[in-house]
């Protein structure tokens, strides 16, 4: 039982109990007092009493009287001319006065014994209402203007607010703590499909009211026209009006993040892995085309991922050719360490809440330079195939190797010259160029122009003349890392003879 206001005097130590109803909600901050439920007041109320001391009606008429709001005439009165039951004793407040009463009242009973001796009974203070809330003229919800028709709500807008939608909900007269606001969602205009409810505290209730609708609802409850609307339910049980109903295009439903790979102008290939001959690309610069197919919003950043990262010959491509252009420029010297090998390319699209999202890479076979598109090392002082040892000058035979396409600092190079020992009869090899990097102005010039190179004069002395000299060009595309075998230069072979 709720709690009640009791009133007694402390003068008058025969006051009696105050009534008693056991429909009064319960007493919580911000409600109000003894709060009367609007389902109570559409029949006669039955307000319960204390039975007094002494009583005994079978020794002559006992009486109660009900009064409301300290008027002198009561409002009920009943008679008892036996043992009163406990189940019979209450007196009722009439229907007519529960409705159209709102505010807060006082009741009390008087209780006339059978020697016609009467007490009064403590007061009880209630709260009626009976009033609905009332809404706002324009009542519709209020939802931002970018998801209201010709607009839809997409499931873009969903991404991009943190999976929700929120709309503002009209000020109704009144609205008092405990006040319970029901919206619904549903795809017809008196839709009963509850999306949820909002509870007013004794510390919110004025504040406004916004109605936070989540991603997962909306796309639970599919596409097309939905009708979302509002009624609000007192503390008493009165119910508000239906708001009128706001009609969304709603076209939610997730749209799958599909990435599919890049594709390589100049390369060949339909499947994951494509080839690619380094030489095709003009100047060696690489486009890579996202595909139009890709799922990317106009806000959205997109990078290229152009080998693997942190190891040589990638990098992150940030920028594309031109504004709001798919495709972007790979630089040679990328290319170039990845003569040879096999690469993934990728690209990645950071969306509005800088969530990275992956596409599926693609696999680039990058062929290596044939030698046919090669010249050999040159050695200085030929004729006609032949090495005159006798013509060499004293610090060596210089040797010489032109640049290659897309000659890098990333580049490393070896050079070797290899002949008959004279006394052993074995391949004798002197390391002309040991296995280094390419000098910045190597990549200009080629080998040996700026710096000499020589294969010594004391080496070509050890060898047997009119036997065969071997001039071996090598190179490392990826910065020294891989080589190809010693038996297969990447160079065409220089083939002399030596001679006296």
């Amino acid at each position: 039982m709720s709690e009640s206001a009791d009133k007694s005097s402390s003068d008058n130590p025969r006051e009696l109990l105050p009534p008693r109803i056991d429909e009064l909600l319960d007493n919580i901050p911000g409600g109000e007092i003894n709060l009367l439920p609007e389902a109570a007041t559409h029949d006669d109320l039955k307000v319960w009493f204390v039975l007094w001391d002494n009583s005994d009606p079978t020794l002559g008429e006992e009486s109660v009287e009900l009064f409301l709001d300290g008027a002198p005439n009561w409002v009920d009165r009943r008679t008892w001319n036996a043992f009163i039951e406990p189940s019979d004793r209450y007196v009722t407040l009439p229907q007519r006065l529960l409705r159209g009463n709102d505010g807060l009242h006082r009741l009390h009973y008087r209780a006339t014994a059978y020697n016609n001796e009467s007490d009064d009974s403590a007061e009880l203070e209630i709260t009626l209402d009976t009033t609905p809330p009332v809404l706002a003229a324009d009542s519709k919800l209020v939802f931002p203007p970018e998801v209201l028709p010709p607009n839809k709500l997409t499931a873009r807008y969903l991404e991009q607010n943190n999976d929700e939608v929120k709309a503002n909900l009209p000020g109704y007269t009144d609205p008092r703590p405990w006040d319970r606001i029901t919206w619904y969602w549903g795809s017809t205009p008196g839709t009963q499909d509850e999306g949820g409810v909002i509870e007013l505290d004794d510390q919110n209730f004025s504040d406004p009211v916004v109605v936070t609708i989540s991603a997962d609802l909306i796309q639970d409850r599919g596409d097309g026209s939905r009708y979302v609307w509002y009624e609000v339910q007192d503390r008493a049980g009165n119910v508000s009006p239906r708001s009128v109903a706001v009609v969304l295009d709603v076209d939610a439903t997730p749209i799958p993040r599909d990435l599919p790979w890049s594709s390589i102008d100049g390369a060949v290939g339909t499947g994951e892995l494509q080839t690619l001959d380094p030489l095709v690309p003009a100047g060696g610069v690489v486009i890579v085309q996202v595909p139009d197919t890709a799922v990317i919003y106009p806000e959205e950043k997109v990078w290229v991922q152009w080998g693997e990262p942190g190891t040589l010959g990638a990098t992150r491509v940030e920028q594309p050719i031109s504004s709001g252009s798919r495709r972007f420029r790979v630089e040679m010297q990328y290319l170039a360490a990845q003569i040879g090998r096999v690469l993934p390319v990728s690209y990645g699209v950071i969306d509005a809440m800088d969530q990275e999202h992956l596409s599926v890479p693609r696999r680039l076979q990058v062929l290596t330079l044939p030698s046919y598109r090669l010249e050999a090392v040159q050695c200085e002082g030929l004729s006609g195939g032949y090495l005159s040892y006798n013509s060499v000058a004293p610090e060596g035979a210089r040797l010489t190797l032109k640049k290659w396409p897309l000659i890098t600092t990333d580049h490393w190079v070896m050079i070797t010259m290899t002949g008959v020992n004279s006394s052993s009869g074995q391949d004798w090899v002197f390391p002309a160029v040991n296995k280094r990097a390419v000098t910045e102005q190597e990549t200009f010039a080629g080998i040996g122009f700026g710096t000499e190179v020589r294969v010594s004069k004391a080496f070509l002395n050890t060898l047997r003349r009119n036997a065969p000299l071997t001039g071996k060009a090598y190179v490392s595309f990826d910065g020294g890392q891989t080589w190809p075998p010693l038996s297969s230069p990447n160079f065409p072979l220089l083939q002399l003879t030596l001679v006296e």
